[in-house]
């Protein structure tokens, strides 16, 4: 055996090792250059789209919450101004039903902690869930006077040590003549704040309810001198002026130094009252601003050397590399046949070269038998849905043929509507199919040479859903189930088994409604004799919009009209015209596979 020479016996994966390992340091610096800058940019807007998305959740459902509890109210004070007597709404309020409405509609609720119902003079029934502590008894009182006087919803809170507050709210309600006649109030577990930023370090966030004038009614997880530079902001100022949402960087000064926040604040529209959430800045940025200084430090000492023995290394082996990715693009692309040249090859590069040839050559000999195999197979499968076809068509001796020929029309008519070949192809195999169904319908109903009784009609009809459930379990069928099921349905709705209408009967099927019947009157049975093409188009072109699609219709006209559609030979059922010839020869050809 000849000794190879020392480059043949060098292993490339070790030239390989080195290169690789020497310009894998060539992306740091594209990543410092480049990736890092828009990685930040990225992360920035990804981290104030978060804050406001989470904000403007928050609000919203604030805001939700709070217009349900106002409904609620609006509901109650209607339904105790709706009773016409008594008249006067203080008599009203003292009837004895009254107290025991305003307990069902709190047990509605855990929500509702307490409901008062008042008339103009303060007077009327309250109920509570619990004793009320003294600040919300007062609160109630206030918002009271406020619902009264400005005849309209009055909403506030009431702060608990270490949890969250409650909310109040208070409701006018006016009688059908015009005028506040009662206020409905209610104390409530304001559910939204009590769940806000679970999970959030409280160092980090900052959670405050703002009222419109700027006031702050409700912080959580902000430290005083946070607090302070909030209020005292361009921020709190911006939202009086502006109820609106909106994103704000800030600053302020704290004895332990300046401090920037990144603010986020959302309106909530029914109480007029703003959400605020806010971050430190240092704290947003802060994995960012470490990532740069981290990449930058390993990347900039070794770039110079990595770039000088990335390139010596493509010098040498790109051209021998080149020409095998040559070949294999030509692999890639179809070619089978292509070898790679050894002139100049060295390494480990000539043995995998002369490995490629040798493998060039056995895949274009196995694509070769593949393309045989898929050939007989594609062949086999037709031939099998033919056989299948005539074998239910050979339950009933005076449709022969038909399912051949509900098919080739089919086919035909998808060709005039510009559908694709492989289109085409799968509307040729639902047609072929469509009637499968009856192999599970008595053959006294089949063969009967008279007209079907409306029992028997009933059976027949059957067909369609019978055909669907045996095709069900084939996976590689299921796009033929549509035809088979609702070649029966009629764009008016009226069809069966499933009463579709217009575009809701899938395609194919409205292809092989329109086959299936220009089939069934040009044939001739025991009970009717065939009629002629130009009467059956007639016959279609009279039922357009009410039985069939106009879009179909007009496309199977068009097949008339180039001669590729004409009735059977009554003889022997024979190919129609060239429509079942193309059908067939398509077919043979495998221009479109069959479905997987």
């Amino acid at each position: 055996m000849s000794r190879r020479p020392f480059l043949r016996r060098v292993r490339l994966r070790h030239v390989l090792l080195v290169v690789v390992l020497l310009s894998s340091l060539i992306p740091l610096l594209i990543s410092s250059a480049l990736v890092i800058p828009m990685s930040r940019e990225v992360l920035e807007d990804a981290e104030r789209d978060n804050l406001i998305r989470r904000t403007g959740a928050l609000s919203r459902e604030i805001n939700a919450y709070l217009v349900a509890v106002r409904r609620q109210l609006e509901q109650v004070g209607s339904a105790l101004l709706a009773p016409p007597d008594p008249a006067e709404v203080t008599a009203r309020l003292r009837q004895g039903w009254v107290s025991g409405y305003l307990q069902r509609v709190l047990g509605t609720s855990p929500d509702l902690l307490a409901l008062e119902v008042r008339d103009l003079q303060g007077a009327g029934p309250a109920v509570a869930a619990r004793d009320l502590p003294a600040p919300a008894a007062t609160a109630l009182n206030v918002a009271f006077e406020q619902a009264r006087a400005g005849q309209a919803a009055v909403y506030g809170l009431v702060h608990q040590a270490g949890r969250a507050p409650l909310a109040v709210l208070a409701v006018p309600a006016a009688s059908p003549g015009g005028g506040t006649q009662l206020v409905v109030e209610a104390l409530i577990a304001f559910r939204p704040l009590s769940e806000v930023f679970q999970g959030e370090k409280r160092r980090e966030v900052g959670v405050f309810l703002l009222d419109s004038r700027g006031r702050l009614l409700w912080e959580d997880g902000g430290e005083p001198a946070t607090t302070r530079g909030l209020m005292a902001s361009e921020v709190v100022r911006s939202f009086v002026k502006r109820p609106m949402s909106f994103t704000k960087e800030y600053a302020f000064s704290t004895p332990g130094g300046r401090r920037e926040m990144l603010a986020q604040v959302s309106a909530i529209p029914d109480p007029g009252w703003g959400v605020v959430v806010q971050k430190p800045l240092r704290n947003v940025f802060a994995v960012i601003d470490q990532m740069i200084v981290s990449t930058v430090v390993a990347t900039v000492p070794l770039v110079v050397l990595s770039l000088g023995f990335a390139l010596l290394a493509a010098r040498w082996m790109g051209r021998p590399i080149q020409r095998l990715a040559d070949s294999t693009h030509e692999i890639a692309a179809g070619s089978f046949g292509g070898r790679v040249d050894l002139k100049g090859m060295s390494f480990d590069l000539a043995d995998l070269a002369e490995d490629f040839n040798r493998m060039s050559g056995h895949l274009e000999s196995y694509v070769q038998q593949l393309r045989q195999a898929a050939q007989a197979n594609r062949d086999l499968f037709i031939g099998s849905l033919r056989a299948f076809a005539a074998a239910i068509d050979a339950k009933d001796p005076y449709t022969r043929g038909h399912s051949e020929r509900v098919a080739a029309v089919s086919r035909t008519i998808a060709r005039h509507l510009g559908l694709a070949e492989d289109v085409q192809h799968r509307v040729w195999i639902g047609a072929l199919l469509h009637d499968v169904g009856k192999i599970g319908i008595e053959d006294t109903i089949l063969r009967k040479e008279s007209e079907l009784t409306t029992a028997e009609y009933e059976q027949m009809k059957l067909h369609t859903v019978i055909g669907a459930e045996i095709m069900t379990p084939i996976e590689q069928l299921k796009e033929m189930i549509p035809a088979i099921r609702w070649h029966h349905e009629n764009w008016n709705g009226r069809g069966y088994p499933d009463g579709l209408r217009g575009e809701q009967i899938p395609l194919v099927a409205r292809i092989v409604a329109v086959a299936d019947t220009f089939d069934a009157i040009t044939t001739s049975r025991p009970y009717k004799q065939a009629i002629q093409t130009q009467i059956a188009v007639e016959t279609i072109t009279r039922l357009t919009g009410s039985r069939f699609d106009a879009k179909i219709v007009t496309a199977f006209l068009r097949a008339v009209q180039a001669g590729d559609v004409r009735a059977a030979d009554p003889a022997d059922g024979a190919v129609r015209s060239r429509a079942e010839v193309e059908a067939r020869a398509a077919a043979q050809r495998g221009t479109a596979a069959a479905p997987h």
